[in-house]
């Protein structure tokens, strides 16, 4: 038997068998009672009344009707503390004002002045939990080239997300310049950022190069 999506109310549909009506039919009788037992239980000072109590875990001991509020006050936990409610089966936490701002915080987009050595322009870090995107749009005012081996940073350590350890990308950059570009992106444990030429590569005046990388940060 399907039910109704709001309270769960069984019903009859045109292919269910005749020999299954007494059943089907007793089905449908307990539904309502159940729906009508929650509505009634709602209006009871019980229902209304908000369960106030020191510890999640004496809040977690009690039954509370469907949407009732709880409130939590002085727990050893300083997280396990304000309004919860009843889902049903288990108490279940409201979202804080601290909690939406914590998760306003993993989900922002940041843009960085990037001026190092003859390198202009700009790195946009944006971040959505712990993944986290890195877009880098430069250009060089001189004529300048990297050697094999050379190394140039882009950020300072603690600029970006942290990563778990030290992360390698091939760094696709854009342009018109004489030499072949080969240079990989460097994302250090510490939050820093720089580039390596795996081979001699050179750069026009005010030519442009970019490249993006996404990884995924420790917290």
């Amino acid at each position: 038997m399907k039910t109704t999506p709001i309270y769960g109310l069984p019903y009859i549909e045109a292919d269910d068998l005749v020999s299954s009506a007494p059943t089907q039919f007793k089905n449908m009788a307990e539904g309502f009672e159940t729906a009508l037992n929650e509505v009634d239980n709602r209006n009871t000072p019980a229902g209304v009344k908000p369960v106030i109590v020191t510890t999640l875990e004496t809040l977690a001991g009690i039954t509370g009707v469907t949407g009732q509020t709880g409130y939590v006050t002085a727990d050893p936990t300083e997280s396990n503390n304000g309004p919860y409610y009843w889902s049903g089966s288990a108490w279940l936490p409201y979202a804080t004002g601290a909690m939406l701002d914590a998760l306003s915080s993993r989900v922002a987009s940041t843009v960085q002045t990037l001026n190092v050595y003859a390198l202009l322009g700009s790195i946009t870090v944006t971040r959505s939990a712990n993944v986290v995107t890195v877009h880098v749009e430069a250009y060089y005012n001189t004529k300048w080239s990297m050697n094999t081996g050379n190394t140039r940073k882009l950020l300072d350590a603690g600029k970006l997300p942290a990563p778990a350890a030290t992360l390698i990308f091939p760094a696709i950059v854009n342009g018109q310049g004489y030499w072949d570009r080969h240079l990989t992106a460097n994302i250090t444990k510490e939050g820093g950022l720089s580039i390596v030429a795996r081979t001699d590569v050179g750069f026009n005046a005010n030519e442009k190069m970019g490249f993006s990388l996404t990884y995924v940060a420790t917290e």
